[in-house]
Protein backbone atom coordinates (compact mmCIF):
# COMPACT_ATOMS: atom_id res chain seq x y z
CA UNK A 1 0.00 0.00 0.00
CA UNK A 2 2.81 2.39 0.90
CA UNK A 3 4.49 1.66 -2.41
CA UNK A 4 1.31 2.50 -4.30
CA UNK A 5 0.92 5.80 -2.47
CA UNK A 6 4.57 6.69 -3.00
CA UNK A 7 4.38 5.73 -6.66
CA UNK A 8 1.23 7.81 -7.11
CA UNK A 9 2.85 10.81 -5.41
CA UNK A 10 5.96 10.42 -7.54
CA UNK A 11 3.94 10.25 -10.76
CA UNK A 12 1.90 13.28 -9.72
CA UNK A 13 5.10 15.24 -9.03
CA UNK A 14 6.54 14.24 -12.41
CA UNK A 15 3.36 15.20 -14.25
CA UNK A 16 3.18 18.49 -12.36
CA UNK A 17 6.81 19.19 -13.26
CA UNK A 18 6.18 18.39 -16.92
CA UNK A 19 3.11 20.60 -16.94
CA UNK A 20 5.08 23.54 -15.58
CA UNK A 21 7.81 22.97 -18.15
CA UNK A 22 5.23 22.88 -20.93
CA UNK A 23 3.84 26.28 -19.93
CA UNK A 24 7.31 27.77 -19.69
CA UNK A 25 8.36 26.35 -23.03
CA UNK A 26 5.52 28.19 -24.73
CA UNK A 27 7.37 31.45 -24.06
CA UNK A 28 10.87 30.07 -24.57
CA UNK A 29 10.61 30.12 -28.36
CA UNK A 30 9.54 33.78 -28.33
CA UNK A 31 12.24 34.66 -25.81
CA UNK A 32 14.97 32.96 -27.84
CA UNK A 33 13.77 34.65 -31.02
CA UNK A 34 13.78 38.13 -29.46
CA UNK A 35 17.23 37.59 -27.95
CA UNK A 36 18.56 36.53 -31.36
CA UNK A 37 17.09 39.64 -32.99
CA UNK A 38 18.60 41.84 -30.29
CA UNK A 39 22.03 40.31 -30.86
CA UNK A 40 22.01 40.12 -34.67
CA UNK A 41 19.55 42.85 -35.70
CA UNK A 42 22.20 45.45 -36.44
CA UNK A 43 23.36 43.36 -39.39
CA UNK A 44 19.90 42.82 -40.88
CA UNK A 45 18.95 44.25 -44.25
CA UNK A 46 15.48 45.69 -44.89
CA UNK A 47 14.50 42.39 -46.52
CA UNK A 48 15.72 40.44 -43.49
CA UNK A 49 13.75 42.75 -41.20
CA UNK A 50 10.62 41.99 -43.21
CA UNK A 51 11.25 38.25 -42.79
CA UNK A 52 11.93 38.69 -39.08
CA UNK A 53 8.73 40.71 -38.62
CA UNK A 54 6.71 37.99 -40.35
CA UNK A 55 8.29 35.28 -38.23
CA UNK A 56 7.64 37.30 -35.06
CA UNK A 57 3.98 37.72 -36.05
CA UNK A 58 3.68 33.97 -36.60
CA UNK A 59 5.13 33.28 -33.16
CA UNK A 60 2.63 35.68 -31.59
CA UNK A 61 -0.24 34.12 -33.53
CA UNK A 62 0.84 30.68 -32.32
CA UNK A 63 0.89 31.86 -28.71
CA UNK A 64 -2.44 33.64 -29.05
CA UNK A 65 -4.02 30.33 -30.07
CA UNK A 66 -3.55 29.12 -26.50
CA UNK A 67 -6.70 29.92 -24.56
CA UNK A 68 -5.16 29.06 -21.19
CA UNK A 69 -2.30 31.57 -21.00
CA UNK A 70 -1.74 32.69 -17.44
CA UNK A 71 -1.51 36.38 -16.50
CA UNK A 72 2.23 35.87 -15.96
CA UNK A 73 2.61 34.43 -19.46
CA UNK A 74 0.65 37.34 -20.93
CA UNK A 75 2.95 39.79 -19.13
CA UNK A 76 6.00 37.91 -20.37
CA UNK A 77 4.62 37.93 -23.91
CA UNK A 78 4.03 41.70 -23.70
CA UNK A 79 7.58 42.15 -22.40
CA UNK A 80 9.04 40.31 -25.39
CA UNK A 81 6.84 42.29 -27.77
CA UNK A 82 8.22 45.51 -26.29
CA UNK A 83 11.79 44.25 -26.50
CA UNK A 84 11.32 43.25 -30.13
CA UNK A 85 9.76 46.62 -30.98
CA UNK A 86 12.65 48.41 -29.26
CA UNK A 87 15.25 46.41 -31.17
CA UNK A 88 13.49 47.05 -34.47
CA UNK A 89 13.11 50.76 -33.73
CA UNK A 90 16.78 51.14 -32.78
CA UNK A 91 17.89 49.59 -36.04
CA UNK A 92 15.49 51.53 -38.20
CA UNK A 93 16.14 54.78 -36.35
CA UNK A 94 19.90 54.24 -36.70
CA UNK A 95 19.59 53.66 -40.43
CA UNK A 96 17.29 56.68 -40.73
CA UNK A 97 19.82 58.89 -38.92
CA UNK A 98 22.61 57.56 -41.10
CA UNK A 99 20.62 58.30 -44.26
CA UNK A 100 19.67 61.74 -42.92
CA UNK A 101 23.35 62.45 -42.23
CA UNK A 102 24.27 61.55 -45.80
CA UNK A 103 21.48 63.78 -47.12
CA UNK A 104 22.73 66.67 -44.97
CA UNK A 105 26.26 66.18 -46.30
CA UNK A 106 24.97 66.25 -49.86
CA UNK A 107 22.87 69.34 -49.15
CA UNK A 108 25.92 71.00 -47.61
CA UNK A 109 27.98 70.26 -50.71
CA UNK A 110 25.26 71.71 -52.93
CA UNK A 111 25.04 74.86 -50.77
CA UNK A 112 28.79 75.19 -50.78
CA UNK A 113 28.80 74.96 -54.57
CA UNK A 114 26.06 77.58 -54.83
CA UNK A 115 27.93 79.92 -52.49
CA UNK A 116 31.09 79.59 -54.58
CA UNK A 117 29.10 80.30 -57.77
CA UNK A 118 27.58 83.43 -56.21
CA UNK A 119 31.01 84.67 -55.11
CA UNK A 120 32.43 84.04 -58.58
CA UNK A 121 29.58 85.99 -60.15
CA UNK A 122 30.12 88.95 -57.79
CA UNK A 123 33.83 89.15 -58.63
CA UNK A 124 33.03 89.05 -62.36
CA UNK A 125 30.63 92.00 -62.05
Amino acid sequence: MKKTILLTMFLAAVLFGLGACGEKSRMDELKDFVEKVQEEGSGYTEEKWQEVNEEFSKLLDKLNEYKDLSPEELKEMAKYQAEFATAAFKQHAGKFMEDAGKAMEQAGAVLEGLTEDNENQKTED
